[in-house]
């Protein structure tokens, strides 16, 4: 009569009884990690830990591809500027208009409540200051 073959995996350094299924699996599964690791050393991979220093970890070297960039910062703060500046020049009457619907997020109606107009005037008066902000701002 032939014995019964035991199958062990080695678990924790000691080695655990299994069944043949689950030592099959475990197996199958370690040559298939094992067969990746190949293929990925083959194929030249790279790890991040790679790229660790003593002052840095590898994965602080990769450029953040969601941080703003130097130049669209630089562009956008020269536009802030430049628009502050234009603002300055607008008559009172227009800036506390820019000041209220788009730094103190009025609506047109709210404000035309305020001042005592239509909320359709508020509206022509608002394009029309938008329309002159834009002339004044490509002409600089």
């Amino acid at each position: 009569m032939a014995e019964e073959r035991k199958y062990r995996i080695r678990v924790d350094g000691i080695l655990v009884d299994v069944s043949k299924e689950v030592y099959h699996a475990y197996y199958s599964i370690e040559r298939h990690t094992r067969t990746l690791d190949e293929k990925d050393t083959r194929n030249g991979k790279v790890l991040y830990s790679d790229l660790d220093t003593d002052e840095l970890l590898g994965e602080e070297v990769l450029p953040d591809r969601n941080a703003e960039r130097v130049e669209d910062s630089a562009i956008c703060s020269i536009l802030c500027e430049e628009l502050h500046y234009q603002l300055a020049m607008l008559p009172a009457q227009d800036r506390e208009l820019i000041q209220a619907l788009y730094f103190e997020c009025l609506t047109e109606r709210e404000y035309a409540k305020q001042i005592g107009i239509s909320q359709k005037g508020v509206n022509k008066r608002r394009q029309k200051v938008l329309d002159k902000l834009r002339s004044m701002m490509k002409a600089k």
